[in-house]
């Protein structure tokens, strides 16, 4: 955890602090060109090669960023044109031009970048406000360009097109295609302004060309994207330990609580505070994952406003064809809210009886006596019957013989039970004294007494199992006869019947007359 945290920190140190750590970009002359002003072959300012219109506008803020609408005439022009992002800076002073691809329609990736700032300007101090001869003495042999009456220094470094008025060029001929000499440009001669091309070359995937944009690309986004990339899947992971470690004490808090209340009953609070930190811990885990996913998209140029909608519109779909997956979400919300059962709770669902293992939105897992594991949607639960919900009882149905004194053998059963709540092993598993019902049913062989033991949650087998065993040592300390069956025998010519007794002695059976 302390490394995830120390990495968290020097990652975020890089980032924050990495505009100023950058050396300044310093001219021949000693004069620093800010950073927001600087060119270079991939980047002009705030604005890096392969930007968005949408990024442009986070860069320099939507106020600052007008769109051009560009009209075309429906009769002439048979596709749509290039947009323009005119570019302010906080004094309404135009500070670029920027313009979507011309070969591409469908993308608003900037590609051509017009200057209209002087400021503006390349590691060799060149902008829109150079002079022919300042750019001559920074970059050597330049190619002065014509193409379609439009006249351009061309500085390859940058791809960039300083635009130059052709009356200061001797000798121009605007008929004759060829490239210009520069030094037949006069060297007091400005720049009209100053454009950049991010045009896409098509090369093909063997040529240099194709690599070594690849390779400017892939070091631009390890130097601009990678290190936030890095925080974000750091800061993902201190969240999840963060989300358990949360939950955990939250839940060792809860567990005091209820341990000193004297009223609550930890056992069934613990049962509840553990289904409810389950669902937490789920539920919270789906929603980092999703925010982590979608960020992280976002961090990659991947577009996520059409993801959000599919998701929505898939969202719809399910919801109209997955109408039993929502009811098993809504049964199982319900079944939390009302604190219906809880994990480690004994119950029957759909008559079928075990521990309850695992509650979740969707499904309920419930383990039987014999091992075997039974899955039950919410949405189709039936019926629930909860046999550990705050307290437990056990119904006993006490047979003894016709001729025993009921209320001495009801006594008995209460002195057995009274023993055995001083018991210290089984006593404090029982919230009260034996209750004696009385007679009950008069059977075949017996007269059935029927008695009640209220315990705690899933004690109450336990119980019965020890009082029962006390209870034959009682009724044979006192000779209270407990009856096996009888049957009636009759003989041809006796008048009253010959009652015996039925006694099973291993594999023998002895019939005695009565």
């Amino acid at each position: 955890m302390k490394k995830l945290l120390l990495l968290f920190l020097v990652l975020l140190a890089m980032v924050g602090c990495g505009d100023r750590i950058e050396r300044p970009y310093v001219t021949d002359d000693n004069d620093t060109i800010r950073r927001e002003f600087l060119i270079t072959d991939s980047r002009i300012g705030h604005l890096r090669r392969g930007m968005s219109a949408s990024s442009l506008r986070k860069a320099y803020g939507e106020q600052y960023v007008k769109q051009l609408q560009m009209r075309r005439n429906t009769e002439t022009d048979t596709v749509a044109k290039p947009q323009e992002y005119y570019v302010y800076d906080k004094n309404n002073h135009l500070l670029f031009i920027a313009e979507t691809s011309n070969k591409d329609l469908q993308s608003d990736e900037i590609d051509l970048v017009t200057i209209k700032d002087p400021r503006f300007r390349t590691t060799k101090n060149i902008g829109v406000g150079s002079s022919i001869s300042d750019i001559k003495n920074a970059y050597r042999n330049l190619d002065v360009v014509q193409d379609d009456n439009i006249i351009a220094v061309y500085i390859p470094s940058v791809d960039g097109y300083l635009r130059i008025n052709p009356k200061f060029i001797t000798g121009y001929n605007p008929n004759f295609i060829a490239d210009i000499p520069i030094d037949s440009v006069s060297n007091n001669t400005k720049p009209l302004s100053f454009t950049i091309s991010w045009y896409k070359h098509d090369e093909g995937i063997l040529s240099s060309g194709f690599w070594k944009e690849l390779m400017r690309k892939a070091l631009v986004w390890m130097i601009m994207e990678l290190p936030m990339i890095l925080v974000i899947i750091a800061l993902f992971v201190i969240l999840l330990r963060s989300q358990k470690y949360i939950i955990q004490r939250v839940r060792k808090i809860a567990i005091n609580r209820a341990t000193k209340d004297q009223s609550v009953d930890t056992h069934e609070a613990l049962k509840r505070i553990d289904t409810l930190a389950g669902i937490v811990h789920g539920v919270g885990k789906i929603l980092l994952w999703t925010i982590f996913l979608l960020i992280l998209l976002s961090k990659i140029n991947i577009n996520i406003g059409p993801i959000l909608a599919s998701a929505g519109i898939v969202g719809l779909a399910v919801g109209f064809g997955a109408q039993e997956l929502v009811r098993d979400f809504i049964s199982g919300f319900f079944i939390l809210l009302e604190d219906q059962l809880r994990t480690g709770d004994y119950a029957i669902i759909n008559g079928t009886t075990g521990l309850v293992e695992h509650i979740e939105l969707r499904t309920i897992t419930l383990r039987d006596l014999s091992g075997v594991v039974h899955i039950f949607q919410n949405g189709k639960i039936d019926t629930l019957s909860n046999m550990t919900k705050e307290w437990s009882a056990i119904v006993l149905e006490i047979g003894v013989a016709y001729k025993e004194n009921i209320d001495y053998v009801m006594e008995v059963m209460k002195e057995v039970g009274k023993e055995m709540r001083k018991d210290p092993e089984f006593g404090k598993f029982m919230l009260d004294d034996v209750e004696v019902l009385g007679l009950d049913d008069f059977g075949d062989s017996a007269i059935m007494i029927k008695a009640t033991i209220k315990t705690k949650p899933m004690h109450q087998w336990r119980i019965k199992r020890e009082y029962l065993r006390l209870l034959k040592i009682a009724f044979d300390t006192k000779g209270i006869e407990i009856p096996f069956p009888h049957l009636s025998l009759y003989t041809g010519e006796a008048t009253k019947p010959m009652p015996i007794k039925m006694v099973k002695d291993e594999e023998k059976t002895d019939v005695q007359e009565g």
